[in-house]
């Protein structure tokens, strides 16, 4: 797995289990080993996590996930774009500029991680 250099995950382990049925309901920007993370992928994730806890497996819509993540489409196109291109997330665009994305169990497992 390669993680996005720009990114601030900060973690490339490569063995992640799998994620609990039950979800710590410490967000992302509470746990205080997050100081450097970037607000925009705090939020990014901790909307991917929240989903997965919902509904697992389930795609979200780009204008749902901006909504969940509150980010403005295009700094979640550079974003997701940036997790794509680390093979962290599924991103799905239609002919008419709609899309979905879906995160993989290696994202989720990072997203634990960081919940700690």
């Amino acid at each position: 797995m390669v993680v996005p250099q720009d990114s601030h995950l900060g973690h490339t382990d490569d063995s992640h289990p799998a994620v609990p049925a039950a979800a710590s309901q410490q967000t992302l920007a509470e746990n205080p080993g997050n100081d450097n993370l970037d607000p925009a992928l705090a939020a990014l994730l901790q909307a991917f996590w929240d989903t997965h806890q919902e509904a697992p497996g389930k795609r979200l819509s780009l204008a749902r996930l901006s909504k969940r993540a509150d980010l403005p489409m295009s700094t979640l196109r550079r974003t997701l774009t940036q997790l794509e291109d680390g093979g962290l997330v599924t991103v799905s665009i239609d002919e008419d500029g709609t899309g979905s994305a879906l995160a993989t169990p290696e994202l989720l497992g990072l997203i634990e991680d960081l919940l700690g």
